[in-house]
């Protein structure tokens, strides 16, 4: 989910002022956490003022609802530009490749945006936590239909679950996001995209038999 794109986009446009606070948090967010990040700062970035914040969001929380609201309707309308159809192996290998060089454009920098806010939630934001939830199943939905899709062709096993598969792969994607930003090297989710394939295709030579 590579939104810089969509960060530098709705900045040079014309916006209104929630649209300006919600991009420069999702920035910001993205970049440093949203322990990390001030309402000050967020002010700062989006040239506005307490008052203004205060009109649209309410509190800090507020604001980070707006964010991944918007997220997810940016996802919805392709604004934001992953790929939502799948449907065949290569594709499948192009989709992991977008999110290994969107990280590599940030230089390994950052991970999922999503997944570094829903990181810092605690136990009683169950708000927040859904919408991140959301934003995942919704990411997601495209490995199901395509794992799904291949069944239905008979290059998965007949007792494959595409519900499972796609877990395995949304998980490797999220699991080598995180640990090419610590380690700050593509390799780790290189290598674990080569041993998904691989597995998969292995599903699919047995299901050929």
């Amino acid at each position: 989910m590579h939104c810089t794109l969509w960060y530098n986009a709705i900045m040079k446009a014309s916006l209104n002022t929630k649209q300006r606070m919600v991009g420069a948090a999702l920035q910001l967010f993205h970049q440093r956490g949203i322990h990390a990040t001030t309402v000050d700062q967020v002010l700062e970035a989006s040239a506005t003022g307490k008052s203004q914040f205060y009109h649209y969001f309410k509190n800090k929380e507020g604001l980070i609802h707006a964010v991944l609201v918007s997220f997810y309707e940016k996802l919805k309308s392709e604004d934001i530009p992953v790929i939502k159809r799948i449907e065949s192996w290569e594709d499948l290998e192009k989709w992991f490749s977008f999110f290994i060089d969107s990280q590599k454009s940030m230089r390994l920098s950052r991970n999922c945006p999503v997944a570094t806010i829903g990181t810092d939630l605690s136990g009683e934001q169950e708000l927040l936590r859904q919408d991140c939830r959301l934003i995942f199943e919704f990411t997601k939905r495209s490995l199901t239909d395509f794992f799904s899709l291949m069944k239905g062709k008979r290059e998965l096993p007949t007792d494959a679950d595409p519900e499972s598969l796609a877990d395995f792969c949304f998980t490797v994607m999220q699991g080598g996001l995180l640990v090419s930003k610590i380690k700050r090297e593509s390799a780790p989710f290189e290598n674990s995209v080569a041993h998904a394939m691989n597995y998969l295709h292995s599903l699919r030579r047995s299901a050929r038999r």
